[in-house]
């Protein structure tokens, strides 16, 4: 699924079209799009899993609010010029790495872009002990070589899996969480992304095979750097990055607002989407994140349903932080100790600098 980051703000209005929300599913009434078949055997898998799906942003990262695209065909060659810069590799050996894969595309981004896409990329890197390397394919004004959706500061797509509920909560149940809701959708089938199966330890967590894309607007006007606040009519792209890479991550909600063979989906991250102590969301309407059944609430989500935008980001209500659904020029956004609680629910284990 595609998910993005959108703008937020009257001068956004004034630079672009309005956002087009939460928008059509750009993959039909199925929403998943190029089945890869079987895995390779470095990627074998434990119970319930079987094919890779590529899901495209259905809420991107815009000024005001969330859009989509699609990435690449499998298979699909593209004549890579020479000054197509060398992929980067992000974070300790030992621990959690990003491989930025740079599209053509980068060639032609402002001085600074790759400077604070790796910067954000070390900070969120820094911040989870699991030894796994996710490899993301990056680009400047596209994603996987087609345009980011309308008004779309930001923009993520993700391949992934198809589990069971037991098969999430068993390994999420290893590292120490517990599921006791009165309405856990215990027969419903879960999709969880490339990166996010390596974090449960189901699949080669260091292989390099592409997990996911993401892409970065050059329709709005960016601030590079990795530190202070942006100018009044600048996005933060050192934020807007670590939403975007935490999406790959898995740090996104489905809520069965598609249902994918005819069965109810969602992803593990709705299983900590909570409307009251001891019972889920279960919808896009907002809700709340909780890692104790509810008991404690440590950020209200997005009311997708009513405001557009995606379903696991944070209600604009929590100010200036990089998950937020919708963002401002001048706001310097960041992550804070929720936001990598709410990564670690998903299989991240939490590196002693978080």
């Amino acid at each position: 699924m595609s998910f993005e980051i959108e703008p937020n703000s009257a001068l956004a209005n004034a630079l672009h079209p309005s956002p087009t929300g939460f928008g059509a599913n750009p993959f039909g009434a199925a929403g998943f799009a190029h089945p890869l078949g079987g895995l390779s055997q470095s990627d074998s898998l434990g119970p319930g899993l079987g094919r890779e799906y590529l899901m495209s942003d259905s809420g991107a990262l815009s000024p005001v609010s969330h859009a989509h695209g699609h990435g690449s065909a499998p298979g699909k060659t593209t004549k890579v010029p020479a000054t197509t810069p060398a992929p980067t590799m992000v974070g300790s050996a030992s621990g959690l790495q990003f491989d930025l894969i740079w599209d053509p595309s980068v060639a032609s981004a402002p001085t600074g872009f790759q400077t604070a896409i790796i910067g954000a990329a070390q900070q969120v890197a820094s911040l989870y002990s699991n030894r796994m390397v996710v490899s993301v394919d990056v680009g400047y004004g596209e994603i996987g070589g087609s345009a980011l959706g309308a008004g779309a500061l930001g923009e993520s797509e993700s391949y992934g899996y198809l589990l069971s509920y037991g098969t999430v909560t068993s390994a999420l149940h290893s590292q120490g969480y517990s599921f006791s809701a009165s309405n856990e959708p215990t027969t419903s089938q879960f999709f969880t992304t490339s990166a996010e199966t390596k974090a449960l330890g189901l699949i080669n967590p260091l292989s390099t095979s592409p997990d996911g894309f993401v892409g970065f607007t050059k329709s709005y006007p960016l601030y590079y750097g990795t530190s202070g606040t942006p100018p009044s009519n600048q996005y933060d792209l050192y934020a807007i990055a670590e939403h975007e890479l935490t999406e790959v991550m898995g740090r996104i909600g489905m809520e069965n607002t598609y249902q994918f063979n005819g069965k109810a989906t969602y992803t593990p991250l709705d299983l900590f989407n909570y409307s009251q102590p001891g019972v889920l969301s279960l919808s896009p309407n907002g809700g709340y994140f909780s890692t104790d059944n509810g008991a404690t609430n440590r950020g209200m989500y997005n009311n997708a349903a009513h405001n557009g935008g995606d379903i696991a980001d944070w209600s604009s209500l929590v100010a200036n932080d990089a998950f937020d659904a919708f963002t401002s020029p001048g706001v310097a956004g960041a992550m804070t100790s929720n936001d990598a609680l709410e990564v670690a629910a998903l299989g991240y284990k939490l590196s002693a600098t978080a």
